[in-house]
């Protein structure tokens, strides 16, 4: 199967374009709307929002990477923003992007500054969301529910004025925590009802509470810092 390659440009590009690299598309909405997999698509530097043509909530499909600047965790690739999706277990929700098994979400900033916004819901799938940044997302940066098995790995969740919680994993979550930042959040990492992730080597630091542990929660903690 053949890889395919997709590129955006919020400033420059054409949702009319081909979305090679020398005639990018502007939006991220249309590159997933036009993708089989296996994609990647490559985002440049600038603001992905619903003023830009941006329709939230954005769906990353199975088999589709997306990625920004892995390097310094998406600091100037910036996708802002909230729609509504309908959880099969908490009904509506106020989010940014979801993601369905064996996608990816690499090197960008996210954040979601609506009611009770959460920047990435995942629900029963297997993705992977690594060097990405998390701010201002007013409820949590990724909030993983049914039977997800995901790998978060490297990103920075911030809190400042917003104070949401970085990581919120319910239901039968699983998956791998790992080498995450969260700081100034009300909770780094909150695991409660069944689920039961490997959280391992993360930094909390300035948190109200570094990792919760509530209900029958079964996670496997090692080599965590947390500082206040």
């Amino acid at each position: 199967m053949v890889q395919t390659t997709l590129y955006v440009n919020p400033t420059t590009g054409n949702d009319s374009s081909s979305g090679h690299s020398s005639s990018p598309l502007k939006t991220l909405t249309k590159a997933l709307q036009s993708v089989t997999a296996p994609t990647t698509i490559h985002l440049a530097a600038g603001t992905y929002r619903a003023t830009g043509g941006e329709r939230f909530p954005l769906l990353i499909p199975s088999g589709v990477i997306v990625v920004g600047q892995e390097a310094n965790k998406g600091k100037e690739i910036i996708i802002v923003g909230s729609g509504t999706y309908t959880s099969p277990s908490f009904g509506e929700q106020n989010i940014t992007l979801r993601l369905n098994s064996y996608a990816q979400l690499r090197g960008v900033t996210l954040s979601n500054q609506a009611t009770n916004g959460t920047g990435v819901w995942i629900e029963s799938a297997q993705p992977i969301i690594a060097n990405n940044t998390f701010t201002h997302c007013t409820r949590e940066g990724i909030f993983v529910t049914g039977t997800g098995k995901p790998m978060i790995l490297d990103n920075v969740f911030i809190g400042k004025d917003y104070g949401g919680t970085g990581i919120f994993l319910v239901r039968n979550a699983k998956g791998e925590v790992r080498r995450n930042l969260c700081q100034t959040t009300s909770y780094g990492i909150a695991i409660t009802d069944g689920a039961a992730p490997l959280i391992t080597d993360n930094k909390l630091v300035g948190n109200s509470a570094g990792i919760s542990l509530s209900r029958q929660a079964r996670a496997v903690l090692r080599r965590n810092l947390i500082e206040k």
